[in-house]
């Protein structure tokens, strides 16, 4: 599927080439043949991994040097090829340094924005997979499952955790503008057990000495014998 270029804000020739080389101006036709050289011998290389990525820019109508930059820069640092962005630039686009390429970015957002979504993008190519996964995992009646069972239900919406409904009371009546008129019964219900569950279950962990124990013959305290 094309990667479609957004509209640039500013107008601007985002595909022009160094205007000067070996101290002497180049001509509008040798920048163009020295673009299209260029362009050939990277689309004719076999041993850049980026090049899918290239191709889908080109299709939704990056510039080819910028669709390259792009492919290039989203691509896991390990085993890049080439290794700098100045490599890039003087190897495979034809230009004598990478100051180009850094007035691309300073110009237009959109570029840097495009490089963060491709880096995710395995994240959502295999988005069906885990989700399937994780259904396969949650429905089993395992007791080891139901971590998976406990996530899916909570994605689902039908199971939600009594922190989230603790943070919920906390963040309506104590610090947001809502009234606690405003609530139904059942949610003032719901919000009061967990509320008063979590209370208990604090005070039993801060204060244990509070907790009667047993005399060691069985029976309760002198207090409690006399």
């Amino acid at each position: 599927m094309p990667i479609q270029r957004p509209d640039y804000q500013l107008e601007f020739d985002l595909d022009v080439e160094e205007q000067t080389i070996d101290g002497g101006p180049l001509t509008v036709e040798e920048i163009r043949l020295r673009s299209e050289a260029a362009r050939q011998a990277l689309e004719g290389r076999t041993d850049l991994k980026w090049m899918e990525e290239y191709s889908r820019l080109r299709d939704g109508g990056w510039p080819w040097r910028v669709a390259a930059y792009i492919a290039w820069a989203s691509s896991p640092r390990v085993n890049r090829i080439p290794k700098t962005q100045d490599e890039l630039a003087d190897q495979h686009l034809g230009l004598t340094s990478d100051r180009r390429i850094i007035e691309w970015r300073k110009k237009n957002p959109a570029i840097d924005e495009m490089v963060v979504i491709l880096q995710a993008s395995p994240l959502w190519d295999c988005r069906a997979e885990v989700f399937q996964a994780l259904t396969d995992n949650a429905i089993k009646p395992d007791y080891k499952t139901h971590n998976d069972r406990k996530l899916f239900l909570e994605m689902t919406g039908d199971y939600v955790p009594s922190s989230k409904i603790t943070a919920e009371m906390v963040k309506r009546l104590g610090k947001g503008t809502l009234d606690a008129s405003e609530l139904s019964d059942d949610d003032l219900r719901e919000i009061a057990g967990v509320a008063g569950s979590e209370l208990q279950k604090r005070i039993t962990a801060s204060s244990p000495a509070l907790t009667p124990s047993p005399s060691p013959d069985g029976e309760g305290s002198e207090d409690e014998n006399e």
